[in-house]
């Protein structure tokens, strides 16, 4: 999948939960980006009514929201968070990141796209159960044995 609009092949945080410790898991998640013609690039672009965003589910909404069961690809050992990707029901690809970066993640892309940029469509989710999950090198102690990863622990 071809993704313009996230920096990572999936950037949807959907198991973003501050962990005591400051673990926090999160996913993300990609589509295919919408087509835009444009002769300059655009970061960029009046958002028109403000106050008709929907800051809970960000630039996606509820209709791109991660559907399970998420099934276990990858671990992803680039940047400072644990993380690994996963496809959920729609065969859609998600990068779950856990860590401190995750929580802030998804509220400062929800600020960024209100006032207009283009942004990630990071979500939060407290609690990920993930099919055939593999023995992670980073954020390990972070994932039950069943495959659920919980914000909580």
């Amino acid at each position: 999948m071809n993704d313009i609009r996230r920096p990572l092949t999936a950037s949807l945080i959907l198991l973003t939960v501050s962990l005591r410790v400051t673990q926090v898991p999160s996913l993300a998640g990609s589509k295919a980006p919408a087509t835009i013609e444009h002769t300059h690039p655009v970061l960029w672009k009046d958002p028109t009514n403000i106050t008709s965003r929907d800051l809970y589910y960000g630039p996606g909404g509820k209709t791109d929201e991660p559907q399970g069961p998420f099934t276990f690809v990858s671990e992803d050992a680039a940047g400072s968070s644990p993380k690994f990707t996963v496809v959920d029901a729609n065969d859609v690809r998600w990068k779950v990141k856990m860590g401190d970066e995750a929580r802030p993640e998804t509220v400062a892309s929800r600020l960024v796209w209100a006032v207009g940029y283009f942004a990630n469509e990071d979500y939060f989710m407290p609690v990920l159960h993930v099919q055939n999950m593999q023995p992670l090198h980073r954020g390990g102690n972070l994932v039950s044995r069943d495959g659920t990863v919980n914000a909580s622990v």
